[in-house]
């Protein structure tokens, strides 16, 4: 366990004369950081990977887990609720198979696509299967005449949007296509119940592709009381087409406990909103993230922030709907903003196998920003498999994981730590609550005694949340009895959770002393915390209390070392 006697105070006092780690200013600390130097121990940023068709074997996305991944995102919006059954077991299997290997509980954060009320295109007038092209600097009529409906072509196209008249021109709208890239077009006149419309950029389309229209805000179609879902519906009675509804998703996510849902093209606070009215009191616990697709979403960012849970950025996305040359900036707000509120900010990166060395730079400029996590897009169809028949593209993806991994390790040990530890707004807001006051102590302490671990005990989360509002140098170690409590911690930058399940105990002092050595064990066998090593430790101090309200410094002794082989 701790015992502090038992350090030579000698020892301490070698530590504190050594010059401090943190620099006066940015520009020193850059000056002096030697490159040679080891990446930090242990990894504090979480990587998302999407689970689908092409990796959904429980090995494959076992190792995808050993490689680094802390949290996996399922697309169900394209597949059938007997499929996403299948995936989402798949994740459990592989988890259960991983943490029976560490010996003990692997908490992986399952994170899932909703769909919103999206705009279509009609079918088109060779069927189903047909396809038609549309030619760069040529002109099409979109139209929401039901009679065009079925017989789409390339002069004439249906959009099932009822405010298409409301656009003016030079408004864009995107078009999905079949080859890379979106369709880009330009509304050059307004008609009665249609719009005339140049194509900037072509491609080729099918029937039914999702049509994005730029900052104008899409038509929400109010939940009509007869529409509502049964809440005791069981995921397998549900239909079995793809899911065409909102409430059929997130019915079947609350059915197969996931963790967080992403909901695409937030374009104001009443998105998020309509979400938890769905999620009633059966998913209150399931976090959401909110995705910045459009202008519209960021000029509303502070009321989506107020509302969700975090916040999601593709960057290939919102640069079709903002100038390219603005991205960056709309990044640095949007990653300052969530910082600020202390909310999960993910922003997603496309590694490029051919050229991975392109990718550091952008992935390790995150980490330095204050990214919480970063989405990994892995390619399982590479053009490489056509020139080297030995290429096997689920270790590419195993790679990819790790040197991503890697990077963000080097990329946290560089970042600068002003002298006021962590957020300035945080510390020098109005102490309001006693939780955050505790959190602020215990971040400040482990600054000043140069701890390695900080150790919080939590049933909701919330105070290894409030720690990583901090932003601490050294990982969290949360202890917690709820399950879905450790894996949503995955979402909030340098928590690590133990899943604590052994039989609560009577005695409050011996329940935290057993939770508080679970901890210990676990820091020991990932090799955080050694001998001698000072760590915080943030409890409470009698069972009820409602907040962790104890703070206290420790030192680790050699007692019941973890041996690891």
């Amino acid at each position: 366990m701790s015992l502090p006697w038992h350090i030579p105070l000698e020892g301490i006092q070698s530590k504190q004369n050594k010059p401090s780690l943190v620099a006066p200013s940015q520009f020193e600390h850059y000056c002096n950081i030697k490159i040679h130097e080891n990446p930090s121990e242990e990894l504090q940023t979480g990587i998302m990977c999407e689970i689908g068709v092409a990796n959904r074997e429980p090995g494959t996305i076992q190792k995808l887990i050993a490689a680094g991944m802390t949290v996996a995102r399922l697309n169900i919006r394209d597949l059938e609720p007997d499929a996403c059954a299948q995936l989402i077991q798949s994740v459990r299997q592989a988890v259960y198979n991983y943490s029976a290997e560490l010996e003990y509980v692997y908490p992986l954060a399952v994170i899932v696509d909703v769909r919103g009320p999206d705009i279509v295109t009609g079918e088109l007038k060779g069927g189903p299967n047909s396809s038609i092209d549309l030619i760069q600097y040529n002109t099409i009529r979109l139209t929401t005449d039901a009679s065009w409906r079925e017989c789409g072509t390339a002069d004439c196209l249906y959009i099932g949007y009822d405010n298409l008249m409301d656009l003016q021109t030079s408004d864009i709208i995107f078009i999905d296509s079949l080859t890379p890239g979106k369709i880009k077009l330009v509304v050059a006149e307004v008609g009665e119940d249609s719009v005339e419309c140049s194509i900037a950029i072509g491609g080729t389309i099918g029937p039914k592709m999702t049509v994005r229209i730029s900052e104008v805000p899409r038509e929400v179609a109010p939940k009509e009381k007869g529409d509502s879902y049964d809440e005791s519906l069981n995921c397998s009675e549900l239909s079995v087409p793809p899911f065409e509804h909102m409430e059929q998703q997130i019915a079947w996510a609350i059915g197969y406990d996931v963790d967080g849902l992403l909901v695409p093209n937030t374009q104001n606070a009443h998105d998020i909103r309509a979400v938890r009215e769905i999620l009633s009191e059966r998913g209150k616990h399931i976090i959401v993230i909110a995705c910045i697709d459009s202008a519209l979403g960021f000029d509303n960012i502070d009321d989506i922030l107020a509302e969700a849970d975090g916040i999601y950025v593709d960057r290939c996305i919102l640069s079709t709907d903002l100038p390219v040359e603005k991205t960056f900036i709309a990044l640095k707000v949007i990653v300052s903003k969530c910082s600020k509120a202390g909310k999960p900010y993910i922003c997603k990166v496309v590694i490029n196998e051919q050229i991975p060395t392109l990718c550091v730079t952008d992935i390790a400029n995150m980490v330095l920003d204050g990214v919480d996590v970063i989405s990994l897009e892995l390619h399982y169809n590479s053009p490489l498999q056509k020139f080297s028949p030995i290429y096997d593209s689920l270790k590419m993806a195993e790679h990819c994981i790790a040197a991503a991994g890697v990077i963000c390790r080097h990329a946290e040990r560089i970042r600068w730590q002003p002298f006021i530890y962590g957020n300035l707004s945080l510390m020098q807001s109005t102490v309001d609550e006693p939780t955050r006051a505790v959190c602020i102590s215990a971040a400040e302490l482990a600054m000043r005694s140069s701890a390695v671990v900080i150790i919080c005990l939590t049933n909701s989360g919330r105070t290894a949340k409030l720690l990583s509002h901090a932003r601490p140098l050294c990982p969290i170690v949360a202890v917690t009895r709820t399950c879905h409590t450790s894996r949503q911690l995955r979402f909030w930058r340098g928590v690590r959770a133990v899943h604590y399940f052994e039989p609560s105990i009577s005695n409050w002092i011996a329940e935290t002393e057993a939770r508080v050595h679970a901890a210990l064990d676990y820091c020991k066998a990932k090799r955080v915390l050694r001998a001698g090593d000072a760590y915080v430790l943030v409890t409470g101090s009698r069972r009820g209390v409602g907040y962790c309200d104890t703070v206290r410094l420790l030192y680790a002794s050699a007692r019941n070392t973890v041996n690891v082989e």
